[in-house]
């Protein structure tokens, strides 16, 4: 996950769980329990599995991309950051962690 951090503008990886808790951050977060809790509970509201999610607020960009049905990769990025490649690299970066398994 530190590969994904190399894209300029993204701040913040969690690798979330099918318990909705992060299985592995970086860097540390203490508030990587609340933000995972907070994500999972907008992942609920779809009404489908979202394959990718986005939202913007005045402050930072919030990306996530499905790994599998029980796990989400999610990056907290600046709003300086672009989108479009910061989407490549974490799907680059889910088809990667499913290949693990």
């Amino acid at each position: 996950m530190q590969d994904i951090l190399e894209c300029e503008g993204i701040l913040w990886v969690v690798l979330i769980g099918p318990d909705a808790l992060p299985i592995t951050n970086t860097p540390d977060n203490p508030d990587a329990e609340a933000i995972v809790a907070n994500w999972h509970g907008l992942d609920l509201l779809a009404p489908e599995i979202p394959a990718k999610m986005m939202i913007r607020t005045n402050e930072k960009i919030l990306l996530s991309n499905r790994v599998d049905e029980n796990r989400i990769l999610l990056a907290v990025a600046s709003l300086s950051v672009n989108v479009g490649l910061a989407r490549s690299i974490l799907q680059d970066a889910a088809a990667r962690i499913l290949d693990l398994a």
